[in-house]
């Protein structure tokens, strides 16, 4: 049985780049549809934004879905990072040594 998801998101294109907009709870029951989602991302646009200002809580299996997208998205020439990270989401990623290259620049192609 699935448990209701929760967390939501939206996708915004502009060019090509995409912003990913994450809002609610994020944790390992939903980082593996968020890793789907960031990877297809990747696919489709040169530059992606995930913006987690209404993040209200991740864990270290949304940590390693970013990490393995950006790492991704970088392999193919392309960029990937978090932008306008909640409180709660630059704590955690502050803590865990990885804030600033998951919020590095993404602004350019």
């Amino acid at each position: 049985m699935n448990p209701e998801p929760t967390w939501q998101h939206q996708i915004h294109a502009n060019g090509n780049r995409k912003t990913v907009v994450l809002s609610g709870e994020i944790d390992m029951q939903g980082a593996a549809r968020l890793q789907n989602l960031l990877h297809a991302a990747v696919r489709a646009a040169d530059v992606v934004q995930v913006d987690t200002a209404e993040v209200s809580f991740i864990d270290s299996s949304v940590i390693s879905a970013l990490v393995v997208a950006r790492n991704t998205a970088a392999r193919a020439g392309r960029r990937l990072a978090v932008v306008n990270p909640s409180p709660q989401v630059h704590r955690v990623l502050d803590v865990t040594g990885v804030l600033d290259s998951l919020t590095a620049d993404s602004s350019r192609p």
